[in-house]
């Protein structure tokens, strides 16, 4: 019955985005300094609270992409001593929180802005009603009782909205009214049909309204103004008792049709998340699957990076899934990326402490070799240095500035050695010629 319209609730939400309809903008692929850029967006959104959502979102997944390019540079372990100092902020997260503060601000105005209209509001229909009420109590003439009457179903109509706890009792007390009225001027059919005649024309525009939502490209927007045609529905009068029922039906059919539009188009859309989350988590298993690939050289890393930096760029090109699905792809990738991450942190963090180890062995033949480099123990010496020669070979490799340097500290003081001793055979030879 037109009497119980209730609005019409679907499951999905209506999506907020900066522009209206944005659905395929994903967040989780923009870089920091663009998720900064984003928050500045949304906040000239001229209605902050249809992006708050977003908003955290992007909050979410900034400090998750700051979270992990601190990882990459220091490593976890100066990474948990990052976060347990008081060091400066990052200059990207001081933008971001400049960002998400001016936000806030900008929510917190428009919020006491909002409620300080709708108690306006509030107070307007409250005295609408009463004006109603005593309508019927007035000794004017019906034309004008009528006119009065309608004047004030246009303010009802023109004046906004209202806390959302009022919304109910107030619409019911209104309808309640309005009945009252109608009942009241039963006795003056001619201005009642008359009315009943208004709302039948202006509910059959309202249909006209509805119908043309078939052809509107955007679901969501098709989805918005059928609400509001519902809202301006409810706020026209009745019409004639035995077009109410037809007419009702008229318009819950066409809202069907859009509905269903909607809801076919929702299917769809859950089919096409379904592909692609598969192909996302092929995707991520094949970077797992890097992972525990064994790697033992630089080169191994350095193309096992590469491959994972264009696997990842795959999985962004996809595009976005829905929101839940979303934040389950996304919490898997960054795990199985900072698995990776990690792995390679720990290789060459071995790799430095081999490359000391080895360093500090080489040092020490350095140091030994220096040590005997001015004996005049010919035979003996000279056996110590040529193992501590070999001892040099065969100790590890180690591409290292430092190393070079000790090995030119340790050909320096054989040559010495060698020298020295060459010089004094010569010598001694000289004086046996002689």
């Amino acid at each position: 019955m037109e009497d119980e319209i209730e609005e019409i609730s679907t499951k999905e939400n209506i999506l907020n985005t900066i522009t209206g309809e944005d659905p395929e903008i994903d967040n989780n692929i923009l870089s920091m300094d663009e998720l900064v850029a984003r928050v500045s967006l949304l906040s000239k959104n001229h209605n902050p609270y249809s992006v708050s959502k977003e908003i955290e979102e992007i909050k979410s997944i900034f400090y998750t992409k700051l979270k992990t390019e601190k990882k990459e540079a220091l490593g976890t372990e100066e990474l948990e001593k990052e976060e347990k100092s008081k060091e400066k902020l990052h200059p990207l997260e001081v933008k971001f929180k400049n960002a998400f503060d001016i936000y806030s601000k900008i929510k917190s105005e428009f919020r006491k802005i909002k409620e300080k209209k709708e108690e306006e509001n509030l107070k307007i229909k409250r005295t609408i009603i009463e004006d109603i009420d005593a309508l019927v109590k007035e000794e004017e003439s019906i034309k004008i009782t009528f006119e009065k009457f309608r004047e004030l179903q246009a303010r009802w109509r023109e004046t906004g909205h209202v806390p959302i706890t009022e919304n109910n009792h107030l619409w019911q007390s209104y309808h309640h009214h309005v009945e009252l009225f109608y009942d009241f001027i039963k006795i003056n059919n001619d201005l009642r049909d008359l009315d009943f005649k208004r709302n039948l024309e202006e509910k059959n525009i309202i249909y006209a309204k509805a119908e043309a939502l078939l052809e509107e490209r955007s679901i969501n927007k098709a989805h918005n103004n059928l609400q509001e045609l519902h809202e301006h529905w409810k706020n026209v009068g009745p019409v004639e008792r035995t077009l109410r029922e037809p007419l009702w039906e008229r318009f819950q059919e066409i809202s069907k049709k859009i509905n269903k539009r909607r809801n076919d188009y929702f299917i769809e859309k859950k089919k096409e998340n379904s592909i692609k989350l598969d192909l996302k988590n092929i995707i991520t298993k094949e970077i797992e699957d890097i992972t525990f690939e064994e790697k033992t050289s630089h080169n191994q890393w350095q193309e096992a990076t590469t491959k994972c930096h264009e696997l990842e760029k795959k999985w962004k090109a996809l595009g976005k899934l829905s929101k839940e699905s979303n934040k389950i792809a996304w919490e898997k990738l960054r795990e199985v990326l900072n698995n990776f991450y990690s792995a390679k942190n720990n290789f060459y963090k071995q790799k430095k402490i081999q490359r000391k180890e080895i360093l500090n062995e080489k040092l020490a033949i350095c140091e030994k070799a220096e040590r005997l480099q001015d004996s005049t123990d010919w035979k003996k010496t000279g056996d110590n240095l040529i193992k501590l020669q070999e001892e040099w070979k065969n100790s590890e490799f180690s591409p290292s500035t430092q190393s070079n340097e000790v090995w030119i500290r340790f050909r320096k003081t054989c040559n010495i050695f060698f020298n020295n001793r060459k010089k004094y055979y010569k010598e001694i030879k000289k004086q046996e010629t002689e």
